[in-house]
């Protein structure tokens, strides 16, 4: 006879189920967590939209940033430095030991005290975050021909060139702005608006034109000009009929300043009847010209304080068909209420940013205040994140009738004090700094929402 005792199999279930709900939260406390995107500060890069139901289910991953610090651009879940019961998502931009500014709508950096470097994204980075002029009104996004170009034709994103000609984007008006809508899904973009009424107003140098390009066999070349303020900074590509030692070049002039400079590439003629990928753009102080992918050719350039920009696109020769012809820009960083914006950062700080310059409550924006209050043998110091319109600090009595003071501080905690017992109140300064404590984790991908109907496909790795 066996001394064996019978299986609990109820017993090994529940040890099963057990195990599996531990497992499953060890998973998500160390390593990987799905989270939705509850507000607009990243979008159109992560969307938390209420007004079109759209909110980002994205995987966050909570084990890198225990093995190593965050590295810039990469987009990150934090607390709120100031309310450390919120939970936050912004790109990082600023790294310890350096000073970070914003000006003309660009980020620039200087560690040590050096020389100010304007902040310049990898290109993966930079894909992401180019944003597409395509949905806008047909009025401020098409293009008109403006010099010769008889039996030149324009249908929408496509440009039929037969002779010598120019066509220029949104001819009529005025310069590019950074509207607010830029870059969101198609599908949304008629219900997309900005809360204020005065966002979009600002003009964009850092631009991006890109297409297909197919040449006929006596073109001499296309050049893209690209204005910004007082200067004109041409791309020339040559065509099948330029001289046999003609290169792609780009050439930078400043009609004020009378100064001039260019960049020559390596001699290339594309074949003709062949399409080709081009693009130009202005990028952070830096011009290039794009062909299948490749940089033909750079030139880095000043700082401009004028941004105001548009595009003309001019065919010498035969003509040629440019095809899916896009304009995109680059995000305008907005300051509160200056010129420029700058911080130095210390040792394990941080500096984030939301995408969503327009109406994103970042770094720019955040104010600490405290309160020193109580017996001042022991006072009470609460320190927190000032909230305007009455919201932190608030006002009001206490059940005596005595006026007194509302005031969360930094950990959540409420205070409730008379007036009388303020000690010690700051002003409200800019507190933009992250300190490393407060990073979570970083945001690998949007898994959701999938809306076919819509044309909505929020999929993919996130850079």
């Amino acid at each position: 006879m066996s001394d064996a005792k019978p299986a609990h199999k109820w017993r090994d279930n529940i040890e099963a189920l057990l195990m599996a709900i531990v497992v499953a939260l060890l998973f998500k406390y160390f390593v990987l967590e799905i989270s939705k995107i509850p507000s607009g500060s990243m979008q159109p890069t992560l969307m938390g939209h209420p007004e079109t139901a759209t909110f980002d289910r994205t995987v966050v991953d909570k084990l890198t940033y225990r093995l190593r610090d965050p590295e810039r651009f990469e987009i990150v879940v934090f607390k709120h430095p100031l309310e450390q019961s919120r939970i936050m998502v912004k790109r990082l931009v600023g790294m310890p030991g350096e000073e970070l500014k914003i000006e003309n709508g660009d980020l620039f950096v200087r560690p040590d005290g050096g020389e100010w470097k304007n902040l310049r994204r990898p290109r993966a980075v930079m894909e992401s975050m180019w944003r597409s002029l395509a949905g806008r009104d047909p009025r401020r996004a098409s293009w008109t021909v403006v010099r010769g170009g008889k039996d030149w034709r324009i249908d929408g994103d496509t440009i039929r060139a037969r002779g010598e000609g120019a066509a220029r984007f949104h001819e009529k008006a005025g310069p590019i702005l950074d509207g607010y809508a830029d870059g969101y899904p198609l599908a949304l973009v008629p219900r997309i608006a900005a809360r204020d009424p005065r966002v979009g107003q600002n003009a964009v140098g850092d631009l991006r034109l890109e297409g297909e390009l197919t040449l006929l066999a006596g073109t001499t070349s296309v050049v893209v000009e690209l204005t910004e303020g007082q200067r004109v900074y041409e791309f020339t590509l040559p065509g099948p009929a330029a001289p046999a030692d003609a290169a792609p070049a780009i050439r930078a002039r400043d009609t004020v300043a009378q100064s001039e400079a260019s960049a020559r590439g390596v001699a290339l003629r594309p074949a003709a009847g062949a399409e080709h990928a081009f693009a130009v753009e202005n990028l952070d102080d830096r011009l290039a010209l794009f062909l299948d992918g490749e940089e033909l050719v750079a030139l880095e350039i000043a700082a401009n304080a004028s941004q105001a920009a548009t595009f003309t696109l001019a065919v010498a020769g035969e003509g040629a068909e440019l095809a899916a012809l896009e304009v995109l820009r680059d995000i305008h960083y907005l300051v509160p209420e200056r010129r420029s914006w700058s911080v130095k950062i210390p040792a394990a700080s941080y500096v984030l940013l939301g995408d969503n310059t327009q109406d994103s409550a970042d770094g720019r924006l955040w104010k600490a205040k405290s309160y020193t209050f109580g017996d001042p043998a022991q006072p009470t110091v609460a320190r927190g994140n000032y909230r305007e319109e009455n919201e932190n600090p608030s006002f009001g009595r206490l059940p005596d009738g005595t006026p007194a003071i509302r005031f969360r501080d930094h950990f959540g905690e409420r205070h409730w004090f008379a007036r009388s017992a303020v000690l010690q109140e700051s002003l409200p300064g800019n507190e933009p700094l992250v300190g490393r404590e407060l990073i979570l984790g970083r945001v690998l991908a949007v898994f959701w929402p999938i809306r076919p109907l819509d044309g909505l496909w929020r999929v993919g790795w996130l850079r």
